[in-house]
């Protein structure tokens, strides 16, 4: 902030359930929300997009090895024990609906279902 610049209170439209989650991050960072929300909207993304997606890519690319190891070793219900508290953890943090497609998640299951 240069000289001459003072903070102004401003407004934020969310939701009570996107509100929640902002405080729990903006506590978890030790900061007050509206400092939270200011550093996060100007903080430069991590990583570039192709470096994610490779990084996604690779993930999932593993993911489908160790599900087929573990079928092929006749474990798969470990698969689908790990797969469903991943889920759920996934849901109560509500990570899931972020997903710029939320049907990518459910076409990822089916898809492999037929091998």
């Amino acid at each position: 902030m240069t000289a001459g610049q003072g903070r102004r209170q401003r407004a934020v439209m969310a939701s009570d359930a996107e509100w929640e989650r902002i405080a729990r991050a903006a506590a978890s960072a030790g900061m007050e929300v509206s400092r939270f929300i200011v550093h996060r909207a100007l903080m430069p993304d991590a990583l570039p997009p192709e470096v994610r997606r490779r990084a996604v890519r690779e993930l999932l690319v593993l993911s489908r090895l160790e599900e087929r190891r573990l079928r092929e070793a006749g474990t798969g219900e470990a698969w689908e024990d790990a797969c469903a508290a991943v889920d759920g953890f996934l849901e109560r943090e509500g990570v899931l609906a972020t997903l710029t497609d939320p049907g990518a998640a459910n076409r990822w299951k089916t898809s492999g279902e037929d091998r």
